[in-house]
Parts: structure tokens; C-alpha cells; sequence
């Protein structure tokens, strides 16, 4: 083993100089650095890696693509600040910061992130953080960590009292480990995926602490004013007492689930069937729980993703072509061939009433056959009955329809 240098290069900021730091790591690691784009070209170079993973590998149709330069050339990228990653002299990672005071915001911003109820603090500065991707062909799993940490200094060394940013579900449970909660209604982006608003009160240590976020090292070297947080806590109660699997603990997590099931889950749901109390309990806790308004769309018909859904309460229409192709109620699983098999969705899944659901991504499956291997073969074997239950009602549904057309 031995020292692998990271150099984190700061470039025009106030409160930054050059800094460099040092972590171990295994000997034939790469070096790694942190840069903020100073030039047109670095920009570029940035929004063809968001083409390249969210076109080409997600399949994804975003706006402002430029197809003949192969990027998305976003306008808002023009007053940004664009953080990004080198692996080995490639740009592998980039997330794009935007700081001013909250009044400012542009309005989509403002009406995604409900930045209307932070006007109660007048001269409040935000941060937005958001378009965060990372090449899926560079394995070096530092590179979220020192990257979301990097945009957090920004942010602080900017004065942001609260940083925000926006996500698809897959993706929650990670910000929530960083520190971010969860903030009003879903909403739809410019590609038809479903984002969930998220908030980080940039100067609220003892969350950070609770949630063991990376953040929390830097936090410390902060001057933290504590009234905002104490605002925050006040004004959004909702948000400080929603706590996710991450944070709580067994008996907490499964009596969550009880409630929302209104049955003991791993008798109520087919995915559990066959597991005990304990098992049952340790894979759900790797999952994450969001809540969508009536009409969002949880999943957009051709977008690739790797989640599988438990609708905890509510019920959702699946179309097709505008056409209504089935409906799910409480304890109803979908999106299990994407779960399994990264694929593109075959329809459009909305939320019919206010819904909850547990969403499971490829990553839980990862984990739980790493630290729970009996567990995970238990639920691979139940969506595979799952599946072959689907295969049966398809095939029932086109030989009635084969047959009623046969007669007439």
C-alpha cells in the first residue's frame, strides 16, 4: 500500500486556495483530481460525458441536446460552476454548482424546489447542486465521495446556507447519507423521469453527525450561524422527522412498514415471501421510501433503469401509448424485468392518488448478496415466481382476446 496523491484545485473562489490532500490507497490506483472548468473547452468536454451517459447508456432524451457536437449544451451551464473529476488524465465525474441569493433563482428552479417559503429569510444565499454524473467505465468508487465533497466546499465557501438539488429514486438513499432531506413533491424533468426535491441545510452539523455523512469533517471547520438550521427545523417539520432506512433502526424501520402495509410485510408481500422476521427486516432496510403526488409520473415508458417499486399505499395506472394497460393498489409490485435486467421501460407508470412506495435498485440486490447471500437467493426465487405469475395473466389476456377476434 502506499499514498496516492489527490489534488483538489480550486481556481478564482473566494476562501480557496490551491489544496492538496492525501489518502492511502492500494498501489496500482490512479491518481485523481478535482478541477473547476476555467475554459469554453472544459465545459464541452463536460457536457459530452452528460451525453455520452445520459443518451447513449441511459437512453434518455433530455433537453437542449446538440446531437452533431454529441452534448447537452444546457444554457444554464453559462453561469455555473462546473466541478469535475480526472481519472488517469481522463474526465470521468462532473456535477454542475449554481450559487446566489435564493430571490434570484431562476423561476423553475424557484417553483421545483419550493424556494418561495425561503424567502422568509431575507438576503438568504442558496446553492443548487444538480447534473451530477460520473463514467459508468471508470470503477473507483472515491470518485462520488471526493466529488460531492469538492461542491460542498463550494457551496459553504460562497456563503450557501442551504444547498439543493433534485433526484431520481435510485439515487436517494445516497444524498440522504450525505445529509440532504427530502422536500415537498415530486416533479417531472425535461425527459419524463420523476425527480424528488431535496434540501441540505449546509451548516447543520448534528444532522450530518446522525447520518455519519462525509460532509461532516468539512462542516466542523465552519463558522455556522445555527438560526437558519433552527428556522429550517421549525418551518419543515415534515422534513426534519422523515427519517430513511439508513438512519433507523430495526424495530423502527419495520413498524414503518407494518403501518404502511397495514400488514406484517413479510407476509403481506409477495417479494418477502418465505423470509423470516430478521431477513425480511435486513434486506428492506437497504431499500428507500418516497411519496408521489396524484398525477406524477413514476416511471416514463422507454427511460433505462435498474428499480423495482412496492407500492407501500395509493395505487398507479400503467399505460401505454396513452392507453391504460393495468392498475396496481397497496402491496403491488412493477418495473421488476428493469430491476433485473437494466432494461428500457415498456410503459408509463403514474400515480393515480397520493402514493408511497419502496424502491429497490440493483445495487440493494448487490449488497444483499454480498452480506446476505440465503436472503437474496430467497428474493431472486420470488420474482421469479413473480415473473411467471405476469407471463401467465399476459397469455390468459391475448388467447381471450385471440378468441373473442376469432368468433367475430
Amino acid at each position: 500500500m502506499r499514498f496516492i496523491r489527490v489534488a483538489l484545485i480550486m481556481h478564482g473562489l473566494n476562501g480557496f486556495s490551491t489544496a492538496v490532500s492525501y489518502v492511502q490507497g492500494m498501489a496500482d490506483a490512479a491518481n485523481l483530481q478535482v478541477l473547476i472548468a476555467r475554459t469554453a473547452e472544459e465545459v464541452r468536454v463536460i457536457q459530452q460525458l452528460r451525453h455520452r451517459v445520459s443518451v447513449e447508456l441511459q437512453g434518455r432524451s433530455p433537453a437542449f441536446v446538440d446531437e452533431k457536437a454529441r452534448r447537452i449544451d444546457d444554457p444554464a451551464d453559462r453561469g455555473a460552476l462546473h466541478v469535475y473529476l480526472t481519472h488517469s488524465g481522463r474526465v470521468a465525474a462532473a456535477v454542475r454548482v449554481i450559487v446566489g441569493p435564493a430571490a434570484d433563482m431562476p423561476a423553475l428552479t424557484r417553483a421545483r424546489m419550493g424556494l418561495a417559503a425561503f424567502d422568509a429569510l431575507p438576503g438568504l444565499v442558496v446553492s443548487l447542486t444538480e447534473h451530477l454524473v460520473v463514467d459508468p467505465e471508470v470503477d473507483d468508487n472515491r470518485m462520488m465521495r471526493l466529488l460531492m465533497s469538492a461542491a460542498y466546499k463550494i457551496a459553504t465557501a460562497k456563503k450557501s446556507v442551504f444547498d439543493f438539488t433534485h433526484s431520481a429514486a435510485a439515487e436517494i438513499a445516497m444524498l440522504e447519507r450525505l445529509g440532504y432531506r427530502r422536500l415537498g413533491d415530486g416533479f417531472e424533468d425535461e425527459a419524463g423521469g420523476m425527480r424528488v426535491p431535496l434540501v441540505l441545510p449546509t451548516g447543520d452539523l448534528a444532522h450530518m453527525v446522525q447520518v455519519r455523512s462525509p460532509y461532516q469533517s468539512i462542516a466542523r471547520t465552519l463558522t455556522i450561524d445555527p438560526e437558519p438550521v433552527n428556522w429550517f427545523n421549525r418551518s419543515f417539520p415534515q422534513a426534519t422527522s422523515n427519517a430513511h432506512p439508513a438512519t433507523m433502526d430495526e424495530e423502527a424501520f419495520w413498524s414503518m412498514l407494518t403501518r404502511k402495509l397495514n400488514q406484517v410485510p413479510h407476509h403481506g408481500g409477495p417479494l418477502l415471501v418465505g423470509l423470516d422476521y430478521r431477513d425480511a427486516c435486513r434486506f428492506l432496510k437497504l431499500a428507500t421510501v418516497i411519496a408521489c403526488a396524484e398525477g406524477e409520473r413514476i416511471v416514463a415508458k422507454g427511460d433505462v433503469g435498474n428499480e423495482l417499486y412496492v407500492l407501500l399505499s395509493g395505487a398507479v395506472d400503467v399505460s401505454d401509448e396513452a392507453r391504460r394497460v393495468a392498475s396496481f393498489g397497496r402491496g403491488a409490485i412493477f418495473g421488476e424485468m428493469a430491476y433485473l435486467n437494466a432494461e428500457p421501460r415498456t410503459a408509463d407508470v403514474v400515480a393515480k392518488e397520493p402514493s408511497e412506495l419502496l424502491v429497490l435498485t440493483q445495487d440493494t440486490m448487490q449488497k444483499a448478496m454480498e452480506k446476505m447471500p440465503a436472503v437474496a437467493a430467497r428474493i431472486l426465487h420470488n420474482l421469479s415466481l413473480i415473473l411467471v405469475e405476469r407471463l401467465r395473466e399476459t397469455t390468459s389476456q391475448y388467447v381471450k382476446l385471440s378468441n373473442t377476434r376469432a368468433a367475430a
